[in-house]
């Protein structure tokens, strides 16, 4: 639906004028009917004002502004906010019955909000050091800086450098959105080049990959393990305040077999 259609339609739904319409917002009538055929587009301001007068859901609010060709609010939200307590309690649902397989809540900005059993044992595992000094959880851990530090997640990775890179690609991604990340992604970056590069002229990925497939060498043998990540929220609703889910699958018989014999449910 293009976006005079939406407007219009988001209108005549709510039984309201184009009059009525116009006078709430402080412009002709005129404008309001060359708007919905198409004939003017709206400022952001009056789209947003628009959207407000007719009380419509974010995510619909959302979609007009992408359809405006308008970037989204960057709206932040605590976590202890009631509006986002469903959300929560609906990720932790799936935490719990993701189990005994590891599995993370982080937020925009990639500090973690939540993770299961099977997330605080595998990082007992794959960065004991680290994750000792953060009291065995990693709920609030900063997981950028997890990546570039000498103890952390790439420590006993094999293939520290592709994976890295494929993670230094989504992050470069991403920090258009939130360019407040850029300073943590480029000490990430030094650390990555500094301590797994390998020898020649071998050039990180420019594009961040639709999963990873990550394997360690620990105490209990090598674990291998693919992940997928999921945003919480309908596409036209992300914003810095979204939550996404990591979810971590064995990729063999031997992985699964000691994540279920070590991860206590719940």
């Amino acid at each position: 639906m293009k976006l005079a259609q939406l407007l219009r339609h988001l209108r005549t739904d709510r039984n309201i004028a184009q009059l009525e319409l116009a006078l709430r917002l402080g412009v002709s009538q005129r404008h309001v009917s060359y708007i919905e055929a198409g004939r003017a587009r709206p400022s952001r301001e009056l789209l947003l004002a628009w959207m407000a007068e007719l009380e419509v859901p974010t995510s619909v609010r959302n979609a007009a502004l992408l359809h405006a060709g308008f970037a989204l609010p960057q709206e932040k939200m605590p976590l202890d906010s009631p509006a986002l307590a469903p959300a929560l309690q609906a990720l932790r649902h799936t935490l719990v019955a993701h189990e005994p397989n590891p599995a993370l809540v982080f937020d925009a900005d990639w500090r973690t909000v939540d993770q299961n059993s099977g997330a605080t044992w595998l990082w007992s595992l794959v960065m004991p050091e680290l994750a000792a000094s953060a009291g065995g959880q990693v709920r609030g851990m900063d997981m950028i800086a997890a990546l570039g530090h000498p103890q952390g997640l790439l420590s006993r990775m094999r293939e520290p450098w592709a994976v890295g890179s494929a993670l230094l690609a989504q992050l470069h991604a991403e920090a258009s959105a939130t360019p407040a990340m850029q300073a943590r992604i480029q000490r990430f970056s030094d650390a990555l080049n500094q301590r797994h590069r390998p020898a020649g002229r071998t050039e990180p990925p420019d594009h961040a990959a639709p999963y990873l497939s990550l394997s360690f060498d620990t105490a209990l043998g090598t674990l291998s393990y693919f992940y997928v990540q999921s945003v919480f929220a309908l596409p036209q609703d992300v914003t810095l305040a979204s939550l996404r889910m990591e979810l971590w699958f064995p990729l063999d018989g031997h992985t699964a077999e000691v994540t279920r014999r070590h991860v206590a449910p719940g």
